[in-house]
């Protein structure tokens, strides 16, 4: 069977009112991912850099959220509201 697993910035620092402040840099995502194909077993199929929008299922629970640094993505959608998206990287594996 084909799973695929995000991992998106973390939460470093929490600013004013409990709200994120700092994220970690996407070389550090990008470490995060390559130690969990590490010490999977599983067979990895690709890797690849997506933007997804804040709020992704399995990256909201608190500690992710949308990088300020490089990986960071405004977009705009109807009536005016804009959806903040960040850079990740999404491992494609078999399981």
């Amino acid at each position: 069977m084909i799973q695929c697993k995000d991992f998106a910035p973390r939460i470093t620092e929490r600013g004013p009112f409990g709200g994120a402040s700092e994220y970690e840099s996407f070389s550090e995502v990008v470490s995060a991912a390559n130690q969990w194909i590490e010490s999977s077993r599983m067979q990895v199929i690709n890797v690849e850099t997506v933007v997804l929008p804040d709020r992704v299922e399995g990256t909201s629970g608190g500690d992710y959220g949308l990088t300020t640094s490089n990986g960071f993505y405004p977009v705009m959608i109807s009536q005016g509201l804009t959806i903040n998206c960040f850079q990740c990287v999404r491992v494609w594996y078999r399981g």
